[in-house]
Parts: structure tokens; C-alpha cells; sequence
């Protein structure tokens, strides 16, 4: 028997090894065992007798193995079937496995997988999808108080391998994506959660929530819309047709096109407000903007406008602040506590009115009330007309079922015309010029200025139930 040693001898595969044969004669069955480089497995080509030639024996097979050093994981069930079949179908017999020794398994230390959607980077869009809206898709990364962020995997130990010879085979150490946990972020048992609303940040191996999102330039088609939890600062504007939600303040440093606007709390934007199309703006709290131009803008607070509001329609729940140069040109305002301001209307005579003392909330209820009574008082007008033409009992249920809820309905009508006017002693103070074309109400009170007037006080003079205009 003899050894021949190969360094490119194959076995199923491209993994080199060394390739070994039999010593027989020419036309007897015999063997070639290739171990790989790795020693984990051995694998052989099985060659069948010629004429009269000596057929393959398992024994001859085993002692090659045993000369070889090959006593580990021999699979003799399987290579005894394969030496039959050789023999006997006269075929050779290819990357037959003879030994198989037991990998290693390589150590994995703990670490966190972090949630796919906190994961950076691009995302395909769907192919079932027929048209995307690209300002949905958004690179920030919000997370509730609780959620997890992302999952810890125990640790598993390495174990050493045996190769087909026995020799021990050392085991790898696995390299994994390791993270520490930053602000607002906490791990409980094998799960990684977030202590407060925000945004997640994972950067620098470091996992983070953050409170405020600054965004280092224009709410565009690059960021998408902005709904966050917290507070907002946006260094650059907001683009036509962005919505830009926050449940904190919002602080915009370039003009905004208000398409979508809504913060829980404050709004200061440092240049001004746009309106577009429909579009509104809601702030909780109080608003700063250096102008605001036909925008519907909502504030819960007081509202501080140095420079103009033209041709938009402005609710406060507080007072309107504008300054020796703000001016008013066209619209309506709606400023519960009073109204300051430099100048009101404008040479042209744009229709401008001015409304204080009054709950905007409370006066758009009884718009919308008014406007169904209307509606029902119409109906009813029908149903009486049918009801005396044919006084079937569906048609009489109908017009009682009506005339119950117009009764209801002005009976809360009653109720909400008692609270609306809520600051009988809110003042309208213009310091530069009040033009012709400007209509002011106090608490339901109205006044018509139909000639310029300078330097003007206009107040409630509850006892008369008039405005009076003080210079």
C-alpha cells in the first residue's frame, strides 16, 4: 500500500486537501481519500475492478483509513453501501463522504440587535405599491416611552471541534456590532427600551433617544413630514405641501409655507408664515412669527406679530401683540384679550375685521350650530307642509323627531351665546392709522370706520352697549 500526497486533490468541493491511494494492482478496485485542508471532513472516489481484477473490500479500506490516521466519524454504514455499488455496478463512485469530524463552534458574545426600522439607510419601496408619496418616508426614527429599540442575545460559548484524525480543532470568536446605551434608553431583562418619547438615534456604537429634533436644514422631500413628539427645531423653512407635527414647541429659523403646522405647545418661527391653498397652522400655546400672509393660523395663547398679518384669518385665545409698526390689512382677527397694533386696513379699503372679547372656540361651536339650524328649520318647513297635505304616522314621527332636535339645538345655541363673550373690557389700541373699510366688534358689538382715524382706542362701553373711540 502507498500514499501519494496531492495539494489540489478535490472533494465536493474548491477546499484543498491531501489526496491519498491505495496501493493495488492495475485492474483491481481502489480508492483515493482526500482530507480537507480544515481536517474536518474525508472524502473519497471509489473506483470498481476491471475484468478480472480484485473488487474493493471494506477491510482494505479500513486499514488505509487506520494507516491514514483517519478514526474519527468514519461513516461505515454509508461507505460500505458505496463500495457494494462500485463493485457491483461497475461505475465509479465520486466526493463519496467516508469521515466526518465535529466544527468547532465559535463563541458569540453578548450584544444587541437593534429593530430593523431604527436601522439607517435606504429602504425599497414595495413593488405592490402603485405610487408612493415620497414625503411620507421620513429618516426620522420616532420611538414611544416603553418600545423596545432592540433585543440583547445571550452570550453562547465556544466549543473546540475534532477533526476525522481526532485532533482537537480550536474554536473562532464571533465579531458582532456592539452597542453601549445612551440618554433615554434603558435595558430590561433581554430587551433594550426607551424611557421617553423621541427620536432614536443609533450612531458612534451608542444607542439614544433624543427629546428635541433638530433638523439641520428645510423640511423638504430629503426629511419628509415631521410628526415628533417633542419639541421641533428646524434650522432652515418648511416647503410647500410638509406637514410638521409636534407634541412639544416648534422653532422655525426661515420662513415657513404653512401647509400643515401643529405644535402642542409654542411656535416661533423667526421670519414669517405663508399660507398655501387650505393650509393652517394650530399652536397650543403661544405664537411668535415676524409676519403672517393668507394663512389660517389658530393659537391657544398670545400671539406677537411685529411686523404685518395680511389678508388671513388669525384666532387667539389670548392678546394680539404687534407694536408701534405691525399692520393689519385684510382678514379677520379673532383676539380674545385685545389687539395692539401700528396700523389697521390699508388705503384700498380691504375689509378688515377685527373681533375681541370673544371665545373663538366657543363662536365656531355656534357657527356650526347656526348653520344645522338652518338646515333643520328648512326640513321641518317640509315635513309640516307633507304632514298636513298627508298626516301619515312616518311622516308626523318624522317632523316631531325634527322639531325635538331644533328645540334642542336652540336650546344649546341659548347656552353657548351666554359664554361666548368672555372680556367685555378687551380693547382694540391702533397707534399709527385705523382706514375706512375696518369693522371692529366687542363682544358682539360692531363699529364701522368709515373715515381715517389716528392714534385710536376703541372700547366696550357695557352700560350704553357701545364702542367707544378714545384718541
Amino acid at each position: 500500500m502507498t500514499s501519494d500526497q496531492g495539494g489540489t486533490a478535490n472533494h465536493g468541493g474548491d477546499i484543498q486537501g491531501i489526496s491519498f491511494s491505495g496501493g493495488r494492482r492495475k485492474d483491481d478496485g481502489n480508492i483515493d481519500i482526500v482530507i480537507a485542508a480544515d481536517g474536518t471532513s474525508a472524502t473519497a472516489t471509489l473506483y470498481p475492478p476491471i475484468g478480472e481484477g480484485a473488487p474493493l473490500t471494506p477491510d482494505f479500506v479500513a486499514e488505509l483509513l487506520t494507516r491514514l490516521g483517519v478514526t474519527n466519524g468514519v461513516v461505515w454504514d454509508d461507505l460500505t453501501e458505496h463500495i457494494l455499488d462500485s463493485n457491483t455496478e461497475h461505475r465509479i463512485q465520486r466526493d463519496v463522504l467516508v469521515a466526518k469530524g465535529q466544527p468547532p463552534v465559535s463563541e458569540h458574545p453578548e450584544h444587541i440587535v437593534v429593530e430593523d426600522r431604527f436601522v439607517s439607510g435606504f429602504r425599497p419601496v414595495s413593488d405592490d405599491e402603485l405610487s408612493v408619496d415620497w414625503k411620507t418616508i421620513s429618516p426620522v426614527l420616532v420611538v414611544k416611552k416603553g418600545e423596545r429599540i432592540g433585543t440583547v442575545i445571550a452570550q453562547r460559548d465556544g466549543v473546540a471541534g475534532i477533526d476525522v484524525t481526532g485532533k482537537p480543532i480550536s474554536f473562532t470568536r464571533d465579531a458582532v456590532q456592539n452597542y453601549t446605551l445612551g440618554k433615554n434608553v434603558e435595558r430590561v431583562d433581554d430587551e433594550i427600551l426607551a424611557t421617553s418619547e423621541g427620536r432614536v438615534i443609533v450612531e458612534a456604537q451608542k444607542i439614544s433617544v433624543e427629546e428635541v429634533l433638530i433638523i439641520k436644514g428645510h423640511v423638504d422631500y430629503r426629511v419628509g413630514h415631521v410628526l415628533f413628539p417633542g419639541d421641533v427645531v428646524i434650522e432652515g423653512g418648511v416647503a410647500p405641501g410638509f406637514k410638521v407635527y409636534s407634541g412639544g414647541s416648534i422653532s422655525i429659523k426661515e420662513t415657513m409655507d404653512a401647509f400643515d403646522v401643529s405644535a402642542k405647545r409654542d411656535l416661533i418661527c423667526a421670519q414669517g408664515i405663508i399660507g398655501k391653498d387650505q393650509g393652517q397652522v394650530r399652536v397650543g400655546g403661544n405664537l411668535k412669527a415676524k409676519f403672517i400672509e393668507n394663512a389660517r393660523v389658530a393659537v391657544r395663547g398670545n400671539a406677537e406679530i411685529p411686523g404685518s398679518i395680511v389678508g388671513s384669518r388669525m384666532y387667539a385665545l389670548g392678546h394680539l401683540a404687534m407694536g408701534d409698526k405691525g399692520r393689519i390689512v385684510g382678514g379677520e382677527i379673532f383676539a380674545t384679550h385685545g389687539v395692539v397694533c401700528g396700523f389697521l386696513g390699508g388705503a384700498t379699503k380691504p375689509v378688515t375685521i377685527i373681533n375681541v372679547g370673544v371665545d373663538f372656540t366657543i363662536q365656531q361651536k355656534l357657527d356650526q350650530a347656526g348653520a344645522a339650524l338652518r338646515e333643520l328649520s328648512v326640513k321641518l318647513a317640509r315635513l309640516q307642509t307633507m304632514a298636513t297635505n298627508r298626516p301619515e304616522p312616518a311622516v308626523l314621527k318624522a317632523r316631531d323627531d325634527v322639531d325635538a332636535k331644533l328645540r334642542e339645538l336652540a336650546a344649546n345655541i341659548g347656552e353657548l351665546s351666554k359664554r361666548v363673550d368672555i372680556d367685555d373690557a378687551a380693547v382694540v389700541e391702533v397707534r399709527g392709522t385705523v382706514y375706512p373699510g375696518v369693522i371692529i366688534t366687542i363682544c358682539h358689538i360692531r363699529l364701522s370706520v368709515d373715515e381715517p382715524l389716528k392714534k385710536t382706542r376703541f372700547r366696550l362701553d357695557r352700560t350704553a352697549n357701545r364702542i367707544i373711540i378714545e384718541h
